[in-house]
């Protein structure tokens, strides 16, 4: 675990230092997942000359079960979204890194992963609803501590209550091969969640 530990500061030291835009919380009766979210905007420079705004997504957050299991994680990922269609999408992605414990098994998780996800919006003026799965997965390469894979996928089905705030259902898959090659698994439920923005 004392290798994961300038992980998990940096982490902390990141969600003290940013201003965060909103806040992401979902249960289900054996987990919860927390995360602070800031939106980030850049210039760069397009090909005519010009200066075009990218934007992304940077997250700091923590999950923990039932049985005691705790994973840190940091995501950032690049966003862009398509509105010159029928049914407009966002698409996402970048990277996220995972540090913690699984306690059933006493297996530090160290992990660097890709992956991304895509949003498709319902264009209504009230009360929008929305669709977002997202997976991020990690080869041996880039993992840490005694983990060997890492494998997160999730659905969600949001529905705008407020313009600040959206409560939604979803699912997640969450497991962690150890080094002895044996799959560990954190969660697998469906949760209920709300998201606020500042």
């Amino acid at each position: 675990m004392r290798k994961l530990l300038p992980v998990v500061a940096a982490g902390l030291l990141f969600a003290s230092n940013t201003q965060a835009a909103g806040l992401d919380l979902s249960l289900s009766n054996e987990s919860a997942n927390i995360e602070a979210i800031s939106a980030v905007r850049a210039f760069t420079r397009g090909s005519r000359g010009g200066q075009l705004e990218s934007t992304g997504l940077i997250s700091v957050g923590f999950f923990y079960n039932d049985l005691d299991d705790v994973v840190g994680h940091a995501k950032l990922v690049a966003v862009g979204t398509q509105t010159n269609t029928k049914v407009p999408y966002q698409l996402e992605f970048g990277v996220k890194a995972y540090a913690g414990k699984v306690k059933q098994d006493d297996t530090d998780v160290g992990a660097l992963a890709i992956g991304g996800g895509i949003k498709i919006q319902n264009p209504s003026q009230y009360n929008p609803i929305d669709l977002k799965i997202e997976a991020f997965f990690t080869p041996g390469i880039t993992t840490f501590g005694d983990t060997d894979s890492l494998l997160e996928i999730s659905a969600r089905l949001s529905l705008e209550i407020v313009p600040a705030a959206q409560a939604y259902i979803g699912y997640r898959l969450l497991e962690v091969e150890n080094d002895s090659h044996f799959t560990l698994e954190l969660d697998d439920n469906v949760h209920f969640g709300v998201r606020l923005q500042f």
